[in-house]
């Protein structure tokens, strides 16, 4: 009985974590417009510069852009290990239908990996309906997680059944 609840619970680990990353690519499945971008600055707060950039952006007294100087935030450190270890997002700059946009990317990396990024030419998906909102990704490898942990999940669940269902009959 004890293999069935585990492997019960695991299955039902696995589908929550499959169900995640389904919504997750959901999410991002809104994102069918292609274009290009460039990555113009890394920042440690990824989330604050989106909201000044989205804030900035819906100013109504004229098209003004967020300026961007580059590696603004490239000093930052946290902690007292002594060491840079905050991970860092990549700025990108797209163009759609003649207007600029700029968001930080939601994936963070290092600061040697996010600045060895800069410069770089990157495929950028974003909403048609708002074209403010985009991402780095389109959210495919999302897809296949998710469908990979659900399946796993369903299957632990169905063995964790079975073996719960074959010890309650005296089988095992």
């Amino acid at each position: 009985m004890i293999a069935g609840n585990i492997f019960l619970i695991m299955g039902l680990i696995l589908l929550l974590v499959g169900i995640i990353f389904v919504i997750c690519w959901r999410h991002l499945a809104r994102y069918s417009g292609e274009t290009t971008g460039v990555i113009i600055d890394i920042t440690w707060e990824g989330y604050q510069y989106n909201k000044r950039a989205e804030e900035e952006d819906a100013d109504p007294r004229g098209d003004r852009k967020l300026r961007v100087q580059t590696n603004v935030n490239t000093g930052h450190s946290v902690g007292n290990l002594g060491g840079n270890n905050t991970m860092y997002a990549p700025v990108f700059q797209y163009a759609v239908e003649g207007r600029t946009y700029s968001r930080a990317s939601g994936l963070s990396y290092n600061k040697g990996l996010a600045q060895k990024k800069l410069g770089k030419t990157v495929p950028v998906y974003y909403d048609v309906n708002n074209p403010q909102k985009a991402s780095l990704s389109n959210g495919k490898g999302y897809k296949m997680l998710g469908l990979g942990f659900s399946t796993g999940g369903i299957l632990f669940c169905i063995i964790g059944f079975v073996l719960i269902i074959a010890d309650r009959m005296y089988l095992i």
